[in-house]
């Protein structure tokens, strides 16, 4: 897919990067996000790293998860050494750590720490918009020189052309994080919702089936999820839940098939204090439309307390292959993998929940772990 600007961010903050993805596409600028643009049946990492050579400009989503995640510096390695461009957007306050500093420490910033996010979404958008402009405009006098017979230029922005958008990143030593954006998540998860109401007809998302567990009284649905998601039932492991989508025709029967905790990855190790978690599951296309979604933003893990857990990227687990990143499914098909989560050593998983739609329709499957 050609694109203006490549999303680069940690998936524990997938639903700063889907406002983020859904905030520009409205504003005709073209984006790539993991896993929604990972072509099925291609290599994760290779469809990353194509879209970074391709992309003109990386908009990263800078928080404490970012910081910490070596795939993101991987990507912004990876964008830097193509001359691409990088546009922080802050949604913590923290320093960058000694990796990301040393790409990043000339660049400027937007600071989107505090509410409202609709504001700090309009400034990106117009900071976005401007460095396009300026990118594009390089590359038409690159052709227009080459094709006048002189030297010919990179098409991209110099660090110094950068508008000063934003403080200078502190050279401090690394402050505390101000976790003020999990306080406001939810306002990023209506802006998705939003437009993806605006962008599909959507209906009832009522068709219950028979065998589908009834959902019990609504209760309040964690900051990532949209206000509206209901919790069904507590189920028992390997017990399948018949799922609606948000679009006429969508459903699945999903089974929770095992959990493994801790779990262990080849290429991935989690941060220190962390471990893996890793849920199997089985997907099953019930509906009369393609089943086409990105299975890990759909699940999440309950902890003691109340606290949820959405998945992360990793390369590979041990107990088995990975669910891809996105499925492109018939009716009648299936898919069965792992996706794995990251939490606290201490933190006691009580719940496993599915959402269809990337966690945006309106029934959460539920089964009790423990």
């Amino acid at each position: 897919m050609a694109h203006d600007v490549f999303i680069c961010h940690s998936s524990k903050d997938r639903t700063i990067a889907n406002a983020i993805c859904s905030k520009l596409e409205q504003n005709r600028i073209r984006c790539w996000i993991a896993p929604r643009d990972v072509i099925p049946g291609t290599d994760y990492a290779q469809s990353i790293v194509e879209a970074l050579s391709a992309t003109k400009l990386t908009v990263l989503v800078f928080s404490d998860n970012s910081n910490q995640s070596r795939h993101v510096h991987r990507e912004i390695e990876r964008a830097v050494s193509h001359g691409v461009p990088i546009l922080p957007f802050r949604v913590q306050e923290v320093a960058p750590s000694p990796a990301l500093e040393y790409f990043i420490s000339d660049a400027h910033w937007l600071d989107a720490i505090t509410p409202p996010m609709e504001q700090h979404l309009e400034q990106l958008v117009g900071t976005v918009r401007l460095l396009l402009e300026r990118i594009n405009g390089k590359a038409e006098t690159a052709v227009t020189t080459a094709a006048q017979g002189g030297s010919t230029a990179t098409a991209v922005l110099p660090e110094t052309a950068t508008p000063p958008i934003g403080p200078a990143a502190p050279a401090a030593a690394p402050v505390p994080p101000r976790r003020s954006w999990w306080l406001w998540g939810a306002v990023a998860a209506v802006v998705v919702v939003a437009a993806v109401v605006a962008a599909v007809l959507v209906v009832g998302g009522g068709g219950k089936s028979g065998t589908t567990p009834q959902p019990a009284a609504s209760s309040a649905p964690p900051a990532s999820a949209a206000p509206t998601t209901t919790v069904g039932p507590a189920v028992s492991l390997g017990t399948t839940v018949n799922l609606a989508g948000m679009d006429a025709g969508s459903k699945t029967a999903v089974t929770a098939l095992a959990v493994v905790d801790p779990a262990t990855s080849a290429d991935d190790t989690p941060a220190a204090g962390n471990r893996y978690v890793a849920v199997q599951f089985r997907i099953r296309n019930i509906g009369t439309r393609v089943y086409d979604d990105a299975p890990d933003n759909s699940a999440s893990l309950v902890v003691a307390g109340g606290r949820t857990y959405e998945a992360v990227t990793v390369y590979s687990v041990a107990a088995g292959p990975l669910v891809p990143a996105t499925v492109t499914m018939q009716p009648g098909k299936d898919v069965t993998g792992y996706t794995v989560f990251e939490l606290p050593s201490s933190a006691k998983v009580v719940a496993i929940h599915f959402t269809m739609d990337s966690g945006y329709a309106d029934q959460t499957a539920n089964w009790s772990v423990g």
